[in-house]
């Protein structure tokens, strides 16, 4: 089984195995329907002294009026309800773990820590006065916003990864499962080795057993449904403070510089470097 990365893999793979369970059961069908026949015939050596009565007889008679009809409409329930599931579990989460990225990287680029207070150490040492002050106050004020944006970026990060990698976890966790499941399914047929066994064949045993596969998908969609259930309320706020912007950016708008400190600040006359 490759890696199942996008969504069309895991449709693949769930094809795959849905053509592997129509093979394996059409060989189920063939085997005990030659089984039967070469029965009625006396070729499997089943004779009247070794089965008393009509046992081939009415083996066939479920088999033709019950069994194989069950399988089929079965089989195609099995199909319909396999893919309904698995429709649930759509989405992109590669494209959320390159959103992640893009976050982190935004994060990366716009913010080091540290690196304005540094800068102010020498900007005290060489520079004095009102326009000095006015600098001093705008750029912390903006180094705040680039630093809370960055925590922001890295929200965001943390909150697309997550579902990225629930989604990513649930898909992988049903490729590598829904083989077993099948299987299981396909090995009810296989104790039909002799007409006793087909009288005796429980359609509702093994009804559940296909049932159970859908269900099993049901299940790890709903896993999924859970998660982002959570997102849409626990999580929800750091969603909601994203979207309105960081906390130095309300709505995502860049603080303002004042008119009278921007006039200050490129007014030569207010620059009055510290005396050597």
């Amino acid at each position: 089984m490759s890696t199942i990365d996008t969504f069309e893999q895991l449709q693949a793979q769930v094809e795959e195995d849905m053509g592997d369970f129509v093979d394996q059961l059409n060989e189920e069908i063939r085997r005990i329907a030659g089984f039967l026949s070469d029965a009625a015939s006396g070729l499997s050596g089943f004779f009247d002294a070794i089965l008393p009565g009509d046992t081939v007889e009415r083996a066939i008679e479920r088999w033709n009026n019950e069994i194989h009809p069950w399988i089929l409409e079965t089989a195609a329930e099995v199909q319909e309800n396999v893919w309904d599931a698995v429709g649930d579990l759509a989405g992109r989460p590669m494209s959320l773990i390159d959103y992640a990225a893009d976050f982190s990287s935004v994060k990366a680029t716009i913010y080091r820590e540290g690196d304005l207070a540094q800068k102010l150490v020498i900007f005290n040492h060489d520079w004095q006065g009102y326009a000095a002050e006015n600098y001093k106050a705008v750029a912390t004020t903006e180094d705040a916003a680039l630093r809370d944006l960055s925590l922001a970026m890295d929200a965001g990060a943390t909150l697309t990864s997550n579902v990225a990698n629930q989604i990513l976890t649930l898909w992988r966790k049903l490729a590598r499962e829904l083989a077993s499941w099948i299987g299981d399914l396909i090995g009810c047929f296989k104790v039909a080795t002799e007409a006793d066994a087909i009288i005796s064949f429980e359609i509702p045993a093994a009804f559940e057993l296909a049932k159970a596969i859908w269900n099993n998908i049901v299940d790890i969609a709903d896993l999924l449904v859970e998660f982002l259930v959570e997102q849409a309320t626990t999580a929800a706020t750091s969603w909601q403070q994203l979207a309105s912007g960081a906390r130095g950016l309300p709505q995502n708008k860049w603080p303002m510089v004042e008119e009278a400190n921007s006039d200050v600040m490129n007014d030569p006359g207010n620059w009055e470097p510290k005396p050597a």
